[in-house]
């Protein structure tokens, strides 16, 4: 696997969600809260390669096991879930919300060498890890020639 640092929107739509969201607050401070629960978000991962295997760290505080899926198809590992958020009868009190709730998707192409049918996934104070285990190398060999004569 190679070390890609994900960046799921341009350094533009950062600004321009930034100002949004400044100018947001300051004319129509009751569509912060609406709009808060209505974006969806991007665990962040760390990936890492081992000996004998790659490791996949995914920050994913406030999310039970049971809320997260993890599939495995043509070499392509997606991890999904959601975060749900916490009801509250009375949203008095709050003066900002920056938490995200709701569904969640990454995904990764897996190299030739990791070895799909003995994936393992565990979760420790809010991080997945995702462990992929490496197939063991082809060894080259040396075949002897017989002659017939």
């Amino acid at each position: 696997m190679s070390n890609v640092v994900y960046r799921p929107v341009t350094p533009f739509s950062g600004l321009h969600r930034d100002l949004s969201r400044i100018l947001d607050e300051r004319f129509y401070p009751e569509a912060e809260a609406a709009s808060a629960d209505a974006t969806t978000w991007v665990p962040r991962v760390d990936i890492r390669e081992q000996e004998h295997s790659f490791i996949v760290d995914a920050d994913l505080p406030g999310v039970d096991a049971k809320d997260i899926e993890i599939t495995l198809e043509k070499s392509v590992l997606t991890i999904r879930g959601s975060r749900l958020s916490e009801t509250q009868t009375d949203e008095t009190g709050y003066k900002r919300r920056e938490r995200f709730t709701g569904s969640f998707a990454r995904q990764f192409t897996l190299p030739e060498t990791a070895d799909g049918d003995n994936i393992t996934a565990k979760t420790n104070s809010g991080v997945l890890c995702v462990t992929i285990p490496k197939t063991v190398k082809s060894q080259p060999r040396s075949i002897e020639v017989i002659s017939e004569s």
